[in-house]
């Protein structure tokens, strides 16, 4: 660029305001995640101020800030001295021109931290009581709810374990690590508690083994309150070490694996088919004590009814005896028998009177055997 043209460039004039804002325009573009210790902390309603400063000797100091909001949000309780990684934007405070760090997620970093975060959880949320409260799981499960990572083995493995007795399995896939795992197992826990359309038996709650860093979403202030408040009955299975992560102590029943959890679900049938045989083998006695009870009784009832019908039934007998011998007495054979004979004209007519008869009819006698035809040559009255 020549004199000349560096005299007609316009130069640009900024208000302080302006300015400020031009720039954390630029900086709100540039998010970072910077390991340091908390030092300096001061929790107000409006928020969280503290420094981190760097942990292995730097002489760094960043000035940062964390909104109320997201401080519950994500349930972690830390301390001065707590080594964390926090992930956010840098930018200027224009009332004092303070240049300062702009917190969005907060992890815990480091054994001693994660240790001493882990304990004043536990003795906090003990004091309040919410390990003591451990409802039975139902009987007969059927539909169970289930936050985990849809990807891993590990919803595999709940899945392979789980006995072939028609389970609905419905699974909401949430992270379970870092810091996002916190707020969406939160999400999953209340999107359970408040589903209309495929209500569910039980709520379990998995992931596989790791460290305490692993684990940090499962020893949150948040998700054990999320937990602790579900109508639905809780079932953790969460793979750990040496601490029970603070999930499993304040759920209903906790085990240590997700094949674990599969095997505590079909548990829930196992006093059906344990007591199955005894209740058939009761069931058969009880209808045998009816049957032979009711047998008694009908018997008792029918006695009285069989006498009557036996009288019945032989006034019956005298009358057919006394019809059949009726029968006998009128028999035209037995008469027959007897020598006499029966005259039929020459329509097959029985000729009872001599007046329907004149000389040349042919009449037709029957005898006791057989019969014999002839003319009448002479017919006399009486």
């Amino acid at each position: 660029m020549s004199w000349k043209d560096s005299m007609n460039t316009v130069e640009k004039i900024w208000s302080v305001e302006g300015f400020l804002d031009h720039v954390n325009e630029i900086l709100s573009d540039d998010k970072a995640s910077i390991v340091g210790e908390v030092s300096e902390l001061r929790k107000h309603p409006t928020g969280f101020y503290f420094s981190l400063k760097d942990n292995e000797g730097g002489s760094g100091i960043l000035q940062c800030y964390l909104s109320p909001w997201k401080a519950r949000s994500f349930g972690i309780d830390f301390e001065e001295g707590f080594l964390i990684k926090a992930r956010g934007t840098p930018s200027i405070y224009k009332p004092r021109g303070s240049f300062s760090f702009v917190v969005e997620e907060v992890e815990l970093v480091g054994e001693g931290s994660l240790k001493k975060a882990y304990e004043l959880l536990k003795e906090k949320l003990e004091k309040e009581g919410l390990f003591v409260r451990k409802r039975e799981l139902p009987q007969f499960i059927t539909s169970i709810g289930v936050i985990t990572s849809k990807t891993g083995a590990v919803i595999d493995d709940f899945r392979k374990n789980l006995k072939k007795l028609g389970f609905k399995v419905f699974l909401y896939d949430s992270r379970v690590e870092g810091a996002q795992a916190v707020p969406m197992i939160a999400a999953g826990v209340d999107y359970f508690n408040a589903a209309s359309v495929n209500p569910v038996d039980i709520l379990v709650i998995i992931r596989g083994g790791g460290s305490l860093e692993d684990l940090q979403a499962f020893n949150n202030e948040l998700v054990a309150r999320k937990i602790f408040s579900s109508h639905i009955p809780t079932l953790c299975g969460i793979g750990h070490d040496r601490d029970v992560p603070i999930a499993s102590l304040v759920c209903d029943k906790a085990v240590s694996t997700p094949s674990m959890a599969a095997e505590m679900v079909n548990a829930s049938w196992d006093g059906l088919f344990l007591d199955l045989p005894v209740a058939a083998h009761r069931l058969v006695s009880l209808f045998e004590v009816v049957i032979v009870r009711e047998m008694n009784a009908l018997e008792m009832f029918a006695r009285p009814l069989a006498s009557r019908f036996a009288s019945v039934v032989e006034g019956i007998r005298e009358k057919l005896e006394n019809i059949s011998t009726y029968l006998r007495a009128a028999d035209p054979m037995r008469n027959l028998k007897l020598g006499y004979s029966v005259v039929f004209d020459g329509e097959g007519k029985v000729v009872k009177d001599v007046r329907f008869l004149k000389k040349g009819d042919t009449i037709k006698t029957k005898l006791y055997q057989g019969s014999v035809e002839s003319e009448i040559s002479r017919v006399d009255g009486e």
